[in-house]
């Protein structure tokens, strides 16, 4: 049986992808943005993303993001990197991201406290994002539900076509959220931990030599110091985890979209650089 080696990427708004297509030109050549646009028939991905879902395995390409903008993810990076250093071989991403999701709450894993639902799902709500924007609570882990499901349900198609799958990299983009009060900030480490706990408990006989990387957040947030001084202090001692310092990579949210900055988001270089940033971490290949 081939060997289906997966990626996956998760967290919140910037793993969703605020990357402008528009902008790409600025920093990239014609060739490079048409071969974007037309996607890796080596690295697939399912993504279900924001308010958007793949429904099985595609191309990587732009627009695995969201329903309601021209935009990308890491993933583009991620896949360019892979493609650039392993010309020809399969990957698969399994992309489950939404903007704006907490770890102590959406994220929250089984034991991550008393809160956490097994059966919160997206179909609480017709569109839970959007409800959730609106004011409404959804039930407290459904992210992380929606990711055991998406990823369980990935595993299960592999399978089935013949692959033997191997989770090699969990890339974590996450934790603005939290950082916008001293409790959530504080019981970061806490609910990580819990996660990938959890994560690898869930999926162990998958796990194969599985690296957890986690990029920090940009210094738009109120308390980015603390919280991605937590992220740092939580890989140092543990030789699967690894943190990406995406301010000293010189990631930047402050230029695009030209018209009217989205101070938020990573500029469009920046978000192929993160993905670049994680698949250079994939030490494990």
């Amino acid at each position: 049986m081939k060997k289906a080696n997966i990626i996956v990427l998760a967290g919140q708004s910037n793993a969703v992808g605020v990357g402008h297509v528009k902008c790409l030109p600025k920093h990239f050549s014609a060739e490079k943005i048409a071969k974007w646009r037309n996607g890796y028939e080596n690295v697939k991905i399912n993504y279900f993303s924001h308010d958007k879902k793949s429904g099985g395995f595609v191309k990587t390409t732009v627009n695995c993001a969201e329903t309601t903008k021209d935009t990308f993810g890491p993933e583009l990076g991620i896949a360019d990197a892979l493609d650039e250093k392993y010309p020809g071989r399969e990957f698969f991403i399994v992309k489950c991201a939404f903007g704006g999701m907490s770890m102590w709450h959406d994220y929250l894993s089984p034991s991550g406290g008393e809160d956490y639902d097994p059966l919160s799902y997206a179909d609480q709500y017709e569109h839970i994002v959007a409800a959730i924007e609106s004011g409404k609570k959804a039930r407290a882990g459904w992210c992380y539900n929606e990711l055991v499901k998406l990823l369980t349900e990935s595993i299960s198609y592999l399978e089935e076509n013949g692959y033997t799958p191997a989770i090699k990299a969990f890339c974590w983009m996450q934790g603005e959220n939290d950082a916008c009060t001293d409790e959530t900030t504080e019981s970061y480490a806490k609910h990580y931990d819990a996660m990938l706990r959890d994560f690898k408990a869930e999926f162990v006989k998958y796990m194969d030599k599985c690296l957890f990387i986690d990029a920090g957040i940009s210094t738009v947030w109120e308390r980015f110091e603390r919280l991605d001084q937590i992220k740092r202090d939580y890989a140092k001692y543990r030789p699967d985890c690894v943190y990406i310092d995406t301010i000293a990579a010189g990631l930047t949210t402050e230029n695009e979209p030209p018209e009217a900055p989205d101070l938020y988001h990573y500029d469009s270089d920046c978000v192929i650089k993160l993905g670049h940033l994680f698949a250079d971490n994939m030490t494990n290949l």
